[in-house]
């Protein structure tokens, strides 16, 4: 790779472009013509062309089946990277003279659907209708885009929610594409399983025939932390999304048996299903196919015979859902942390603010007890009077409003604040007063294993952590003991796993709201239920990590026990 390249790769990276390696863009090229039907002549785009590599692989494998009389076009915002795909097309297909717009895909997207009164440089009634569409589009939320971008984007294709740019790519695309037209995309697999896309699930659903999902996790295709999926998808004029093939590949570092398959890579994995080594490591792969609760807009997973089975099993043997006896909470956000939490208060500034509480972080965190580690203390600026959430009034408490007063210039020139008609000195999200003093469980967000523990100490909770209270009045008193008990199990993470298909690199998972308040609850009148209940508040009590750590695989033993499912590793090796 040229310095140059180079230079813009890293740069492009920042916007938050990611390049494809060769096999990569291969498989999709592959998969892309297989689906297509083809005529002498091919028309084929890529809307956000970076370095050309996807560009490049699809008039390869084009030409491999024998296929040479090819329109090629590039869009990109980016000049040098338009002139980097010209010279590398020129270097690896000089018989192709290439289309590439310095534009922006969305904008000619916009006005060849009419929905743009834009004059820009390309009229709509020069964009071809494509046969073939190949991308790899940017990731960029809409914290990076800024509130006004993001408005747009909702506006001009439909979204809702937490809106990514990538999602106004697959949005937009069905407007250049004929009506046989397949269009091979990269996508983050954080779309199939997060509630703020719902709205981008559902459009997907019902505007393309969907031939096909290869979620590839944390199979590291990427040298980002990018964990990417492949679509393969067609416009909807027969829709036909009742039995969309869906393949996953995700790294399997507990399978250590030797007689394993050989793969060369987590693409040649695909042939199998189950477990197999490679050089580096093992891939876990499944085969099904696309399923949701019961509609589009709900979370997508793979469905095969044998996880439906184990869900359905699950399923028989739950009473109610966590959300059903409380609902999940995040912790307090100050967005400004470093005045209103501290350590040690006295030391850092010579005295203690009357409003200090005690905070727990992620710090602490432990199963079912958290450590014995000094807690940091939060000066927690609202109170509830006549049952309504205020701020405290500062001149009750002098020093607290010495202390605030000495940061004011940080705290008030926090313009949402102000904007939102709260007092310059808030915490930005303090949550309800009232909650703290009542027994909670708080939990991690990001971690291999569920970290679930009980708080009974009346602490706040940071934002670096989730937490949930009895709201269900009509749950029975211990009901926080079961659920604490069936958190830190070994079947929670195999019932994640199935459900939820989602991890991170490091064979983390998310433990946040959507997939949590889903978690299930068995019958709490049951002998076995009642026995968890104990068995959890032995745990909270017992300070020997060794005697904690018996009781613990005696609460996983009853755990499975009572919902009557294997293991799953035995169901999908």
């Amino acid at each position: 790779m040229s310095v140059e390249r180079y230079s813009h790769v890293e740069s492009r990276k920042r916007e938050g472009a990611h390049y494809t390696p060769v096999i990569f863009s291969d498989f999709i090229s592959e998969n892309i013509i297989s689906n297509a039907k083809l005529g002498k002549t091919v028309k084929i785009v890529d809307p956000a062309v970076g370095d050309g590599e996807l560009l490049i692989s699809l008039i390869k494998n084009l030409k491999l089946h024998g296929i040479s009389n090819i329109e090629a076009h590039g869009f990109d915002t980016n000049p040098v990277s338009i002139e980097i795909t010209r010279e590398r097309l020129k270097e690896s297909h000089p018989d192709i003279t290439p289309f590439l717009h310095h534009k922006d895909f969305l904008q000619a997207c916009l006005e060849k659907g009419g929905l743009s009164d834009s004059k820009d440089l390309f009229a709509s009634s020069n964009i071809p209708d494509f046969d073939l569409l190949i991308a790899n589009p940017p990731y960029i939320r809409t914290q990076v885009l800024g509130a006004e971008q993001a408005q747009l984007l909702s506006k001009n294709f439909g979204l809702k929610g937490r809106v990514d740019i990538y999602q106004a790519f697959l949005v937009a695309m069905k407007s250049v594409l004929s009506r046989d037209g397949i269009a091979g995309v990269i996508v983050s697999n954080r779309f199939l399983t997060t509630k703020g896309a719902g709205k981008f699930r559902e459009i997907l659903y019902n505007q393309y025939e969907i031939k096909g999902i290869w979620d590839f996790g944390d199979t590291k295709v990427f040298e980002a932390a990018v964990l990417p999926a492949v679509m393969l998808l067609s416009p909807c004029t027969k829709k036909n999304n009742s039995h969309v093939p869906f393949l996953s590949a995700y790294i399997d570092d507990k399978n250590k048996k030797t007689d394993l398959p050989f793969v060369e890579n987590q693409i040649d994995a695909l042939r199998y299903t189950g477990t197999v080594r490679s050089k580096q490591v093992n891939y876990k792969v499944k085969n099904g196919h696309l399923t949701f609760d019961s509609k589009p807009s709900d979370l997508w997973r793979l469905q095969d015979e044998e996880s439906e089975e184990w869900l359905g099993k699950v399923a028989s043997n739950t009473w109610c859902s966590f959300k059903d006896i409380g609902k999940i909470r995040v912790g307090v956000k100050t967005t400004a942390d470093n005045v209103f939490i501290r350590s040690d208060w006295e030391s850092d500034i010579g005295y203690k603010p009357e409003l200090l509480l005690p905070l727990t972080t992620h710090h602490v965190a432990n199963r079912f007890k958290c450590t014995e580690d000094d807690k940091k203390a939060i000066l927690y600026t609202h109170t509830v009077v006549e049952g309504k959430r205020n701020a405290y009034n500062l001149d009750d408490f002098p020093l607290s409003k010495k202390y605030l007063e000495d940061n004011k210039e940080q705290l008030a020139g926090r313009k949402y604040v102000i904007e939102a008609n709260r007092q310059w000195f808030e915490i930005w999200v303090p949550q309800n007063p009232l909650f703290w003093s009542e027994p909670k469980i708080i939990f991690r967000d990001i971690t291999e294993q569920p970290t679930f523990w009980m708080d009974n100490d009346g602490t706040v909770v940071n934002g670096d952590c989730y937490w949930m209270l009895k709201d269900n009045k009509d749950a029975p008193n211990d009901i926080l003991w079961l659920v604490l008990a069936i958190a830190n199990s070994r079947f929670i993470e195999d019932f994640y796993d199935i459900k939820f298909q989602n991890k991170l690199y490091s064979n983390r998972r998310r433990f946040i709201t959507q997939y949590v308040e889903q978690f299930p609850i068995p019958d709490p009148s049951l002998t076995k239920s009642i026995e968890l209940i104990t068995l959890a508040k032995q745990c909270y009590d017992e300070n020997d990590e060794i005697k904690r750590g018996i009781i613990e695989q005696k609460i996983d033993k009853i755990v499975w026990s009572i919902f009557d499912v294997p293991h799953i590793e035995n169901i999908m090796d």
